[in-house]
């Protein structure tokens, strides 16, 4: 039987905009969700010899995006990035990671590009963890580099 071979964790690292370009972990983001879309609009055509039948759809894409949201522990210095992040374009990595039994596991592959930080809500649980959820959302293109 042939196992997959998985991703374990992954970390998003936001950019500090300089010239080099600086990337932070964004520390206690535990959870990553990759989301890619092709947009589209559906279109029908109908068969020229029954045009009284339902046509069949044909979509047609009209762009693609990708979301990440990273979920985790609330981290207070997290809260000040956020509020600057916030609308703000700004460029992000997104490393994905296999489970290599080291401590810090073996780097797969990168997404990078722009992003808009579009969302960021906290959960703040007096009885148990306090929590953060963001919303990257693409802005142009992205780019994907699997480690050699």
């Amino acid at each position: 039987m042939a196992a997959p071979n998985e991703f374990a964790f992954a970390r998003i690292k936001k950019g500090d905009g300089g010239s080099p370009e600086a990337f932070t972990v964004l520390c206690g983001m535990q959870d990553v969700t990759i989301n890619k879309v092709a947009n589209t609009v559906d279109r029908f055509r109908r068969d020229c010899d029954t045009p009284n039948l339902p046509g069949a759809r044909v979509p047609k894409s009209t762009g693609k995006q990708l979301d990440i949201t990273g979920t985790g522990l609330t981290n207070k210095p997290n809260v000040a990035t956020f509020e600057a992040a916030i609308g703000v374009t700004g460029n992000y990595e997104i490393e994905l990671f296999s489970d290599d039994g080291t401590p810090t596991g073996n780097l797969e592959g990168t997404y990078t590009g722009a992003f808009m930080l579009t969302a960021h809500n906290m959960n703040l649980s007096q009885e148990g963890d306090s929590t953060d959820e963001i919303t990257l959302a693409n802005s142009g293109d992205w780019v994907w580099t699997p480690e050699a």
